[in-house]
């Protein structure tokens, strides 16, 4: 009849009892308080390890490489692209493993290899060594981040996926916060110690190798293991990756997911990397000092953009579980093309007043709504039996997008002004919403193997 509304995502995937309900997460059969509590404490060492070493190298170019200043930019943005092209070459072939071996070996692996690359990163005694020891920590890099999003993915039940995906997004925030106050932090604490330079930066990459080491056996003691239940075959991994390809043609919101990934990514390295770089140059030619700019972007980066993406990313979650998914798309990537667009918009930070703090957050709000939106429309889509190549092929997009957006961003900034990778951003999100709406429109249902066991 006219007018009579399509059943709601609750009615559509109802919640199996035979599963574990914990507050207000439903989670599949089969996974215990143990793994669900593991699965959490990887949610946040896994983004404490990954961005440890991004944030603590200069550090490290500074004290023990004793890089000159004036080769310390173009060697982080060298060894910048070397990590993304290790992670793209290796992410998709991880996924589609992983629906052979499981998940939590490849976990822990990523973490060892982790753990061993930021114990030999810092004894690198010439620029070849630099290259190859971060090299070994990309392949960690490419392991750990699609295990993580594979077992977000496999834990929860459709009914509650959205609020899932924002609980996690929170804890993600939590394991970056700690790492800006523990490894951040660590190499001035030793020096106050009494240790030299190079001493506190060597122990401090250390220290996170023991880390590393400590959640690879938690992960391995505390993590579900075997293949996923769905899995009845045991395809080679390059044909499993295939189909992980594949269906991006045969599903167009599989093909919408990846491309919200590809700019979900982007969005997130074009705030990390241009905008404290916007701020100093603008501040240096007002006659601040490099320090006083920096200090000016840390707080609105931290206290404004991330604690606004913290604060919105469970209500992303809860609204991605009340409407349908496609629409969740629609709803994060308006929010990220007008914070990014208005953030664009902004010539002078420094003389935009409340505009700028209202802009940051907006854009933070709109950082995580595509991400926790992108990755519950993947949840929903993805086939059960090679979801591991799915959220494979899902993870190379988005590091695809990473390395699309830092190239273009620093191309922009040369060209133009420090917004306009911002303004790029705003149109790239503009054009993924206008898919999503098309989606939407004429692609909308879900397709078979994405519903839920109906409940018992």
């Amino acid at each position: 009849m006219a007018g009579e509304r399509g059943p709601t995502l609750l009615e559509r995937y109802p919640p199996d009892l035979a599963g574990r309900h914990i507050l207000i997460y439903w989670f599949r059969p089969g996974y215990t308080g143990v793994n669900i509590l593991t699965l959490l404490y990887a949610t946040i060492f896994s983004l404490t390890m990954l961005t440890m070493v991004n944030f603590v190298q200069p550090y490290l170019l500074e004290e023990v490489f004793h890089i000159p200043r004036a080769d310390q930019g173009s060697l982080t943005g060298q060894l910048a692209a070397l990590q993304e092209a290790v992670v793209i070459l290796l992410m998709g072939l991880t996924g589609a493993l992983s629906d052979r071996t499981g998940r939590r070996v490849l976990f822990s692996i990523g973490f060892v290899v982790l753990a061993a690359g930021y114990f030999i990163y810092p004894l690198a005694d010439s620029l070849a060594q630099i290259y190859i020891f971060r090299a070994m920590v990309a392949v960690g890099a490419a392991m750990v981040p699609v295990m993580l999003s594979a077992c977000l993915v496999d834990i929860i039940q459709e009914c509650t996926r959205g609020k899932w995906l924002g609980t996690t997004s929170v804890f993600n925030g939590i394991g970056v916060l700690l790492m800006s106050s523990t490894f951040g932090q660590l190499p001035a604490r030793l020096e106050a110690m009494g240790y030299s330079g190079a001493e506190a930066g060597q122990y401090t990459f250390w220290i996170a190798s023991a880390v590393g080491l400590v959640t690879a056996l938690l992960l391995h003691l505390g993590l579900k293991g075997g293949p996923p239940p769905e899995v009845k075959d045991k395809p080679s991994v390059l044909k499993n990756l295939m189909r992980g390809v594949a269906e991006a043609k045969r599903n167009p919101r599989i093909a919408l997911a990846y491309s919200s990934a590809f700019i979900s990514r982007g969005d997130l390295v074009v705030v990390g990397t241009f905008f404290s770089l916007w701020f100093v140059q603008v501040g240096v030619e007002q006659g601040l000092s490099t320090g006083q700019a920096m200090a000016r972007a840390g707080f609105l980066f931290g206290a404004v953009i991330q604690l606004s993406a913290m604060c919105w990313a469970f209500f992303m979650g809860l609204i991605c579980d009340k409407v349908n998914r496609v629409t969740g798309v629609i709803i994060g990537f308006s929010i990220a093309a007008t914070g990014y667009l208005f953030m664009g918009s902004i010539g002078d930070p420094y003389a935009a007043g409340s505009l700028i703090i209202f802009a940051c957050v907006i854009t933070g709000m709109g950082e995580t709504s595509t991400v926790i939106a992108s990755g519950a429309l993947l949840g929903q889509e993805a086939p059960p039996e090679y979801r591991g190549a799915v959220v494979g092929v899902f993870n190379k997009s988005g590091a695809i997008g990473i390395m699309v957006a830092t190239l273009l961003g620093g191309y922009l900034v040369d060209q133009f002004d420090g917004n306009a990778p911002f303004t790029m951003m705003g149109i790239a999100n503009a054009i993924v919403l206008s898919a999503a709406i098309a989606v939407r429109l004429w692609a909308n249902e879900p397709t078979p193997q994405a519903a839920a066991t109906p409940a018992k």
